[in-house]
């Protein structure tokens, strides 16, 4: 990840164009930097702006967080949203509030915001498999994209170009930035950030959102879930800011991105479904411009939309039946003639009403109808079909009675596909036939191309989602293995130090191992380690984590719990193991933990310092007789302690009374 060169950085800021916090927004970065900050000062602060108080309590009783019941003061609203959400919040009330609009006529600033909203609620929605916060992926998200607004602030005239000709390509949008000004959106984005006081976990992945291949980092890894996770959300964005055609197109390339985090296609439809109805219900609230959209699922289901057609993309049955919608004439019978006679299945119907009712019951691949006849309303069949996902797939053929712009305009603007200037001969109607087939039959390939794709990536996510696991997963006792859970570490000391909210840690090791071991056999040494992790299990909240740290020692984190309740997990754990034996060979093996528990604190210059002093709390609770708790807060009892190994029994040399 590259920064700015802080002297280049410096000039950037003297310009005054560069987006940034202002008053309120400022105050509250500066103050929740510091480790000793009171919620009490927090309130004070944004009291001094009754518009952003009254925007919190609103978000804090918005129904996408499903409070029960309302809020009424700022500070149950700071309590509900989490002081990191407040601090999101602000910042984003501050930037959009000053940048709605701009000078660089060639970037469309809302809808900048509106994909900026999209790609937040989409990161929010997908924070589960990237096993990340759901807030602080939402403050990714939100904020992914800011130096794209940047730039287009300090250089309005200049990035105008750059915009129209990177063609959308994002690889070459950085190109000709790095050419034109020496840095890119990417790099002013990440300095803005850390200099506002995000964590640099959050800054890397953002950084490489855009271009994940870039990045290096590891399958699996826990900032490899989040930069993935960020690149989709802002895929979805895309779609959400785009029409209906647009959007048909982009399905397949959101599924396969999807599938990189091991998410199956119905499960992206449905995440699709959560993030437009909240996208379209945070865009009254903030003022943004947003739109109800056609759900993820009905548009896969149907065929291209008709604005966006270069060709309508039908599948052409084997015996080629044609609807003819036409009154009684010469004519009518001369084109029914002629299709029977070329092997076509004609249905015939008088009027549109029966021509409609006979298109759905019979689902011809091509209707041509008659609209230079009085009686036949050309228009509101067109309309009635297309209205409808089952009437998409039909070619629509109208016969008129001359061939001018102002006629094609208005056949294509009904929803028809193509037209045919009576007289209708028997050469002019097999031409058009003709042509109209080759036009059917490269959609159908289009069509199963797509489709292919589309299945293809649905198996993809299925593999990935079990490489993924396995990379994630102790394969004796299931639970999450080392890697996994120091990842998740990383991101809850982030999230617990920003804001402000306690994290605790057990270190469990089971008593006696080895002896077990070398006197039982290792296949009895496996067994009471997977039945130690299923009781843990059990004995853990949904939001802790459990993993594997090693041998036959187990690691259980526990975000927003203080000592006091994390000593009340660690002593049920206790007392689920110690009255569960293993029975083997008629015999019952009682087995005990010691654990160690300690809690996030100030002194803690880091998560390993919090891991180390669980970790020694358990040794503590071992020199002290095993099958006990020690806690970080009684183990001073404990000092000048020395172990042996014998026989696979732990022997305390000296313990210290106290």
């Amino acid at each position: 990840m590259r920064l700015i060169e802080p002297n280049r950085y410096v000039q950037l800021k003297a310009s005054g164009r560069l987006p940034s916090p202002k008053g309120l927004a400022l105050a509250i970065i500066r103050l929740l930097q510091s480790d000793d900050y009171k919620i009490e000062d927090l309130v004070r602060l944004i009291q001094s702006d009754p518009a952003i108080s009254g925007e919190l309590i609103k978000f804090a009783n918005a129904a996408s967080y499903g409070h029960p019941r309302p809020v009424a003061s700022l500070s149950k609203a700071i309590s509900t949203l989490g002081t990191n959400r407040v601090r999101v919040l602000v910042i984003a009330f501050s930037v959009l509030n000053n940048h709605r609009g701009g000078k660089c006529p060639e970037f469309d600033y809302e809808r900048f915001w509106a994909h900026a909203l999209a790609t937040a609620l989409s990161a929010r929605e997908l924070a589960p498999f990237a096993k990340i916060n759901p807030d602080e992926n939402f403050t990714a998200g939100l904020l992914s994209s800011l130096g794209k607004l940047s730039l287009a602030s300090i250089f309005p005239d200049s990035y105008g170009l750059l915009i129209d000709k990177s063609e959308g390509n994002m690889t070459h949008l950085i190109a000709l930035e790095q050419e034109a000004f020496g840095s890119d959106h990417r790099e002013l984005n990440a300095t803005l950030l850390l200099e506002w006081g995000f964590p640099e976990l959050l800054v890397k992945a953002i950084y490489y959102a855009e271009v994940p291949e870039e990045s290096g980092f590891l399958d699996g890894s826990r900032i490899y879930g989040i930069t993935i996770s960020l690149h989709i959300a802002l895929t979805m964005a895309k779609i959400c800011v785009s029409d209906d055609g647009a959007r048909w197109a982009m399905l397949p390339n959101l599924y396969t991105k999807a599938a990189m985090l091991g998410i199956s296609r119905e499960e992206m439809n449905l995440i699709a479904d959560n993030i437009t109805s909240s996208w379209y219900e945070w865009g009254k609230m903030l003022n943004i411009q947003t739109r109800e959209i056609t759900s993820l699922a009905e548009l896969l289901a149907t065929s291209q939309p008709r604005e966006k057609l270069s060709a309508t993309s039908c599948e052409w049955p084997s015996k080629k039946s044609i609807l003819l919608i036409s009154k009684a004439s010469r004519e009518a019978t001369q084109i029914t003639s002629h299709l029977n006679s070329n092997g076509y299945n004609v249905k015939y119907a008088s009027n549109s009403k029966d021509g409609l009712t006979l298109a759905f019951e019979f689902k011809p691949a091509l209707i041509i109808i008659a609209m230079h006849e009085t009686g036949i309303e050309c228009a509101q069949f067109c309309k009635a079909l297309r209205s409808s996902a089952l009437g998409q797939p039909f070619f629509v053929i109208v016969i008129v009675n001359r061939a001018d712009d102002g006629i094609l305009s208005h056949v294509l603007n009904i929803g028809a596909d193509d037209l045919l200037v009576t007289p209708v001969t028997s050469f002019s109607l097999q031409e058009k036939l003709r042509s109209t087939f080759k036009i059917i039959q490269l959609q159908n390939d289009l069509i199963k191309e797509r489709n292919g794709l589309v299945d293809s990536a649905g198996e993809w996510a299925g593999a990935n989602r079990r490489l993924t696991l396995v990379a994630m997963t102790d394969p004796l006792t299931q639970l999450a293995n080392r890697r996994h859970g120091m990842d998740f570490l990383s991101a809850e000391w982030a999230f617990a130090k920003t804001n402000n909210l306690p994290l605790s840690c057990l270190m469990i090791d089971v008593d006696h191992f080895k002896h077990i071991n070398d006197h039982y056999g290792h296949h009895v040494g496996d067994s009471i380690l997977i039945m130690v992790a299923t009781l843990m299990r059990s004995g853990a909240r949904s939001s802790d984590l459990l993993f594997r740290y090693g041998g036959e020692e187990f690691c259980m984190l526990c975000p927003g719990v203080d000592l006091e309740m994390a000593c009340s997990i660690a002593e049920r754990i206790r007392q689920d193991v110690e009255r569960q034996p293993l029975t083997q060979v008629n015999i019952n093996i009682y087995i005990t933990v010691s654990i160690g528990v300690s809690i996030m604190q100030p002194k803690h210059e880091n998560e390993e310092a919090l891991l180390q002093e669980a970790d020694t709390a358990m040794y503590c609770a071992k020199s002290a007789g095993r099958n006990r708790i020690v806690s970080s807060l009684n183990m001073h009892k404990y000092n000048s302690i020395q172990f042996n190994h014998t026989d696979g029994i732990l022997k305390i040399d000296r313990l210290s009374k106290g």
